[in-house]
């Protein structure tokens, strides 16, 4: 079997869209990601043994039934005592309330197989012997290819890996300049794992057709983990309802195959070519169906798609892999400054493009915290769906950077949310509409985490069907597409059901929000103890705003003609934003002594980013946010980096975004994992809070497009304002693709800091006023398919 010849190689290519490492890696961290939406791999790119460990986005522990929690049987009245009890100045008895609304835990995301594939010989090495040198380990985010080259002992060894979203499966493909023999294993780390391995003959009249083998491993997910906490032990239980998964890999080579305990031993073979699909029973056409647990018909379908794939030639696939890629990928691009640092936030960019396509596509699961990729059983946080910020980031650079469809699967998985938070809006407040907290999981969990110990900053938090449904709509915003509003409407519509019933009257004749928390932060209560629990925190005012502007922005007739009154009313008896003595934003009622004022989160600027409610149309409110940003300091956890890097950026200040971009890209050795409060990049680029989160790699893409171009404004007479370099650090560069909203598209060129060249187009027919970073305006008017060039020099 010959080589694959791809369309196009790695060095066909600019530098910042590769990774290159010079040896294999030693530790997850340094792993290559791959992925289709579905199935997510980290290559390892070992000469003696390579690893390859995969993940199947359905892969979690729990099951349908573990969404239903223990919705508290009184939680309407204990709802109404915790008003009460707020009202009379008591956060004490309000707290103790609150906490007997926790229903249960979010379940986890789950590891499912690893490949093994082992030199023959490599396990006599010589104790303390180094494996000989790689020559190189890339990884190709615009082809989305891992490639590992290493010479042993003469013998030339070239490995491709990709996962392939068209044909469902993932490939690898090793040639040798000589025969070797290895050994070829599926494990899997769940206790109910197994593999079996079977020779499958050829047909007889297919002549020259490499020798094949399949091996199947079948396991099950944890039926309950109980929540991740930084250095405890965290039980697995396996004895309950859960996820069965399958891994089916067809192995084919011009060498010898046999049959052995867990897989396959290749003998005497220059080339091998694996192809390996999975398939699990959750969710389908009802994701509140149970686990049916029917392995065979999972072998079945995980065999036909590795067998259809198995068929056809590697160059084949690959050519299919990455044309369909290269649609997504290709739409954007953008090239920074000319120093080593400006190419390497440039490549992060990509890279978070790259991990949006690899890790989200329609008819997948969202991103989780991890996105699909995770090697524990008791990952960070669960690897699970954090709403009060984590979910909402891994989508920020979705529209902006031409890759609205993949925002499909977050909005099909809020449908399940919405689904089970109708339950718990209505078991716990007595409230229409549907309602979510803290966090959440592939079966949609909507209740407080917790039994009653769960700390109320991050469990008691209602406010994460309102932030959800809020991006929503911005797929309509961005494509200018009424459908795409319609799409989402009813799902959008039980959250705004849902927010104007929680909204009570304030005794000032605004109104406000009751309980509060400020995603988990404290105050200093008089008692002088930390609390969360309060009255309309800013954050749930702002979200509140946000959601509200969203809707009437939206034709009446869909929204309705009683619904959008009442929501224009419930918008104008919101609260202004206030601002401190010291000039910051407020973030509570009562403006109380700050527990922790460098705190991770900065909730209370939501308004700012991704809100609109503070913008250069409300100057005070710019100034106070700058000084809140001030205060807070400019190191924190990556994620929050990002968060604060796009802050800066709507506040139009290059140099913030500059010192902000320098913490972000600092290294963090590969092996720290411990929860600290300083981010930085692992070896292989994903962001480290640390340990791993992925928010803050697509964070920090969304955060180099906003400091290039923002369109979230509308001047006076309803024209939409499109900022050119507004908060842009980078000397010179490009950028092509960016998208606008209202269906418009951008590519821009830079030299000194100034705009040098634009070119406009547009889906439809849509007016833009640009401004330039001097203070220039100028009004473009674009029909459905124009293109405009402009040359500002």
């Amino acid at each position: 079997m010959a080589p694959p010849s791809p369309p196009r190689t790695a060095a066909d290519g600019p530098a910042r869209h590769r990774l290159t490492a010079a040896t294999p890696a030693h530790a997850w961290t340094e792993a290559y990601p791959l992925g289709n939406g579905t199935i997510g791999a980290m290559c390892w790119g070992g000469p003696d043994v390579d690893r390859t460990q995969v993940n199947d986005a359905t892969c979690w522990s729990g099951s349908p039934d573990s969404a239903r929690g223990e919705v508290a049987d009184d939680g309407p009245a204990r709802l109404a005592r915790a008003r009460a009890a707020l009202a009379e100045g008591d956060v004490r008895a309000a707290e103790e309330e609150l906490r007997r609304l926790q229903g249960g835990f979010s379940q986890s995301f789950q590891p499912l197989v690893d490949i093994e594939i082992t030199r023959e010989g490599a396990d006599r090495l010589p104790a303390g012997q180094e494996a000989p040198p790689l020559g190189t380990r890339t990884l190709d985010l615009a082809r989305a290819v891992a490639e590992h080259t290493w010479e042993h002992d003469g013998v030339r060894t070239t490995q491709l890996t990709f996962v392939s979203h068209p044909a469902q499966a993932l490939v690898l493909h090793r040639t040798s300049s000589a025969a070797e023999s290895l050994l070829v294993r599926l494990t899997s780390p769940h206790p109910s794992t197994t593999v079996t391995a079977r020779i499958v003959a050829d047909p007889d009249d297919v002549a020259g057709r490499p020798a094949g083998a399949r091996i199947d491993l079948v396991t099950r997910m944890p039926h309950e983990l109980l929540p991740w906490q930084a250095g405890a032990v965290q039980p697995l239980r396996y004895d309950g309802p859960a996820v069965s998964a399958v891994a089916t890999a067809h192995v084919r080579t011009d060498g010898r195959l046999v049959a052995v305990d867990g897989g396959i031993r290749v003998e005497d073979a220059s080339t091998l070519t694996l192809v390996l699909a999975t398939a699990t029973d959750a969710g389908g056409d009802d994701d509140r169906a149970p686990c049916h647990g029917d392995t065979g018909i999972l072998l079945a379908r995980a065999g036909d798609t590795a067998t259809v794939a198995a068929e056809r030639s590697v160059p084949d696939l690959l050519a299919e892999h990455v044309a369909d890629h290269a649609a997504l990928f290709d739409r954007v691009d953008v090239e920074l400054g000319e120093d080593e640092h400006d190419e390497l936030v440039a490549r992060l960019f990509a890279y978070g493009r790259y991990l949006l396509i690899a890790g989200s596509r329609p008819g997948t699961p969202p991103l989780t915290l991890q996105g699909i990729w995770n090697e524990s059983r008791t990952p960070p946080w669960n690897s699970d769906y954090t709403l009060n910020i984590n979910l909402e980031m891994n989508y920020w650079p979705a529209h902006t950077t031409g890759l609205s469809e993949c925002a499909d699967a977050l909005a099909d998985w809020v449908r399940v949310l919405a689904a089970r938070g109708r339950d718990a809006a209505r078991g716990l407040y007595d409230a229409p509409g549907w309602v979510a907290h803290h966090n959440s999981d592939q079966w949609g969990f909507a209740l407080p985490t917790g039994r009653g110990d769960d700390e109320l900053s991050w469990s008691f938090w209602p406010m994460g069907g309102v932030w959800l449904a809020r991006q929503l709509l911005e797929t309509a915003e961005f494509t200018g597409r009424r459908s795409d509003a319609e799409a989402v409407w009813p799902t959008v519509a039980g959250a705004v059901e849902f927010t104007l019933a929680w909204l009570q009257p304030m005794p000032d004749g605004t109104l406000g929000t009751t309980p509060s928390t400020s995603p988990e932060n404290d105050y200093l209560a008089p008692d002088g103890r930390p609390s969360a629990v309060t009255t309309s925190a800013t954050s749930d005012i702002e979200l509140v705003r946000d959601l509200l502007d969203g809707v009437l922005a939206l034709p009446r007739d869909l929204v309705g003609a009683e619904l959008h009154d009442r929501v224009a009313r419930a918008h104008a008896a919101l609260p202004p934003t206030r601002v401190l003595a010291d000039g910051r934003i407020a973030e509570w009622h009562g403006d109380p002594p700050e527990s922790d004022p460098l705190h991770r989160h900065q909730s209370h600027l939501a308004g700012l980013f991704p809100g609109r409610s503070i913008t250069r149309a409300t100057p005070e409110l710019a100034r106070a946010a700058s000084a809140t940003l001030d205060a807070r300091g400019e190191d924190s956890t990556g994620w929050s980096l990002a968060w604060r890097l796009c802050l800066r950026a709507r506040l139009g200040q290059p140099e913030h975004v500059a010192r902000l971009f320098e913490r972000f890209t600092r290294t963090v050795p590969p092996t720290v994992t411990d929860v600290g409060l300083s981010g930085g990049i692992y070896p292989n680029l994903f962001c480290a809070h640390p340990p791993f989160q992925i928010d803050g790699n697509l964070g920090v893409t969304a955060a180099v497009a906003e400091a290039l171009v923002q369109s979230h404004e509308r001047d006076d007479d309803g024209v939409r304002l499109v900022r050119l370099l507004p908060a842009c650090p980078w000397r010179s560069g490009s950028a092509r693709g960016l998208r606008l909203r209202g269906g418009g598209r951008l590519d821009l060129g830079w030299a000194a800091g100034e705009p040098v060249r634009v070119a406009l187009g547009a889906d439809r027919d849509v007016t833009y006023r640009l401004l330039s970073p001097t203070g220039g305006a100028r009004e473009v008017e674009l029909s459905g398919g124009s293109t405009v060039s402009l040359a500002l020099s």
